[in-house]
């Protein structure tokens, strides 16, 4: 299942490293309002992941490890924890997979970045505005619209990100795919 708040995520991050971060581990927390639907879905996958097996559930938790992502799904809330390396943090390269094929349109206004994307797959478009807490810190809130069987469907995102420290301990840097 893949969560429509991961894209949002990134476009979040990716926007939030328009002023130097500090390399490290961070912690990503974004809190989506989804329609009933995508409630149910996000509750079901909760309910998934609590009921396996304690090795099952270690496995899954060890390969998301191994690919840069630590996850917590509880109460509604979306928690990720991602290592930067010191050569992203340099480019300023957001840690989180890009996906969607998206442009953005960047504008800073002192601590204040507003941006509007516009997505190809799937086909999306909305707007961000993440405000920063020096290179430690961020919050965000993030509203993305999309056609879904002919109607548009609204997705709003409010979350923030905070730099724990500079030791990633067990989980590994995310490959970026954005361009420098």
């Amino acid at each position: 299942m893949k969560f429509p708040a991961l894209l949002l995520i990134a476009v979040s991050v990716g926007t939030a490293h328009a002023q130097t971060m500090k390399p490290g581990l961070w912690e990503f927390k974004q809190t989506p309002q989804l329609d009933p639907a995508r409630q149910a879905q996000m509750a079901q996958a909760q309910k998934t992941m609590e009921s396996m097996a304690p090795e099952r559930r270690k496995m899954m938790e060890d390969m998301m490890a191994q690919r840069g992502v630590s996850m917590n799904m509880a109460g509604g809330t979306l928690t990720i924890k991602t290592c930067v390396t010191k050569e992203q943090a340099e480019r300023n390269m957001a840690p989180v997979n890009h996906h969607g094929n998206c442009t953005q349109d960047v504008k800073r206004s002192g601590s204040v970045i507003q941006t509007h994307f516009v997505c190809t797959d799937p086909a999306s478009e909305g707007d961000a505005t993440v405000t920063l807490h020096g290179n430690d810190g961020f919050t965000n809130d993030i509203t993305m619209r999309r056609q879904r069987q002919g109607k548009t469907e609204t997705t709003r995102v409010s979350g923030e990100g905070h730099w724990l420290g500079a030791d990633c301990g067990d989980v590994q840097p995310m490959k970026s795919q954005a361009k420098p």
